[in-house]
């Protein structure tokens, strides 16, 4: 790569970042910044016949029809009152465990974040009735933003994950063994969050207990700490338990995944019955007059995402396109080759490069970016490419959690503006602590991440 591609690639971060920096759309900024670079390396005619061509050579691709079928499905579930059902029956089963509702938001949002796989969608509509709910109990609205925040980062791993079929699509591994390797560390980012959200409920208890012993002087009868009591108490749970639709969940998701890992179907003939099987429970759920209504809106929102993502996925198209074209991408994954570095120290190096993309990109923005240019690099180095998948997935989730322009810390303080951003970045603090660990645990247990993949029959 000579000293004048470099100037022009140059130009083109300076003025991609610089669209972001006015807000204009990701997949917008990419398209433009990839076209000017294309002129400047090729002339206009390239240009136009790039923007002309790419877009479709991108999103012409047959394995991309379970994006649309995996975000209806969501959609379906969701207005089905699938996802309230989960999360109300989890709060009456964690209730009574410390940190109860904390914990109960986190698998809500769990679930929400599967069935939709959006982490940003999912902490805009879980921010404000998973806060009531946890300080209403008596914890700090800090806890609630953490929980948020990080619960939100989940539908990333947990399958259907919309980030783990694009990573599948620009890598070309096989998109079902993805899916289903998501499930193992998926599972364990829950129990580390969980381990998380007591080890807090109990640091605060003591420090609540130890300020009640220095009150005890003003306050003899412990009225304030009665107080607590029983607001906690009263906050309970839900009345009545949506069991059936919990139920009708657990169907979806075994119709979808269940038939992925036995390997009866693809990933789209899965995904396109998980659509199906949700639009039978919404039919089911509502009543007649509406029926005709809610398809329309949840095709309506359909349409509206999957426009979005493919918007995303033509612009980082055409920007990959840019960098391969300069000689950029060969380059890079000579040079890292060729530097003779220890394998899992340039693991480490190309995870950490992902934290700052996350203060200006959401998770699949990332993912487009980054991985058809760290795949080659460290598939080079002899790693799994599907262990390799799931570590920069979870680690690109990450970084929308952390400071200093973690994006779901913004939509929270947006959504529950009481919270103040530093609160907000200090409450995700010992969740960024957890999912270092798990990152950590990925890299020396690889079948955390390999065992479900190699049991199944996955295509």
């Amino acid at each position: 790569m000579t000293a004048t591609t470099g100037l022009i690639l140059l130009v083109v971060l300076v003025l991609f970042f610089g669209l972001l920096a006015i807000r204009l759309h990701v997949g917008l900024s990419l398209m433009a910044s990839a076209f000017v670079g294309v002129l400047l390396l090729r002339g206009t005619g390239a240009g136009v016949s790039t923007v002309a061509n790419q877009p479709f050579s991108t999103a012409a691709d047959y394995s991309l029809t379970i994006i649309p079928l995996f975000i209806v499905m969501g959609i379906f579930a969701v207005r089905a009152g699938l996802a309230q059902a989960g999360f109300d029956l989890a709060s009456a089963l964690l209730r009574r465990l410390p940190g109860g509702p904390a914990l109960a938001s986190l698998a809500g949002s769990g679930m929400f974040a599967a069935v939709t796989g959006s982490s940003v969608a999912t902490v805009a509509t879980m921010a404000r009735v998973s806060t009531d709910a946890i300080v209403r109990a008596g914890y700090s609205i800090r806890l609630a933003a953490g929980v948020v925040c990080a619960g939100g980062t989940l539908g990333v791993l947990i399958p259907p994950s919309i980030v783990l079929v694009l990573y599948g699509v620009v890598t070309e591994e096989s998109i079902g063994q993805l899916l289903i390797a998501g499930i193992g560390p998926g599972v364990v980012t829950i129990a580390a969050y969980a381990v998380a959200i007591v080890a807090l409920v109990m640091w605060q208890r003591r420090r609540a207990a130890q300020r009640a012993e220095v009150d005890a002087t003003t306050d003899p009868e412990g009225e304030s700490g009665k107080a607590l009591s029983e607001e906690a108490a009263e906050s309970g749970g839900p009345g009545r338990l949506d069991l059936l639709g919990f139920g009708y969940l657990v169907v979806i998701f075994a119709v979808s995944i269940g038939t992925i890992y036995l390997g009866l179907a693809t990933p789209t003939e899965a995904a396109s019955f998980g659509a199906f099987a949700a639009l039978i429970i919404l039919l089911l759920r509502t009543r007649p007059p509406a029926w005709l209504h809610e398809i329309k809106e949840a095709l309506t929102e359909a349409i509206g995402l999957t426009a979005m993502t493919f918007l995303l996925m033509i612009g980082a198209g055409v920007f990959t396109y840019v960098l391969a074209l300069s000689g950029a991408s060969t380059s890079l994954v000579s040079a890292v080759t060729e530097a003779d570095l220890p394998p899992y120290l340039v693991l480490v190096l190309c995870l950490i490069v992902l934290l700052p993309l996350g203060m200006f990109l959401d998770g699949i923005s990332m993912i487009l970016i980054a991985a058809p240019l760290l795949h080659p690099i460290l598939t080079g180095y002899g790693f799994d490419g599907i262990w390799i998948g799931v570590l920069i997935v979870k680690v690109a989730e990450m970084a929308l959690i952390t400071p200093p322009v973690g994006m779901n810390a913004f939509v929270y303080s947006g959504a529950v503006r009481e919270a103040g951003l530093g609160r907000v970045f200090r409450g995700v603090v010992p969740f960024i602590v957890a999912d270092v660990v798990v990152v950590a645990l990925l890299i020396v247990f690889p079948a955390i991440v390999t065992f479900l993949p190699s049991m199944s029959a996955a295509q």
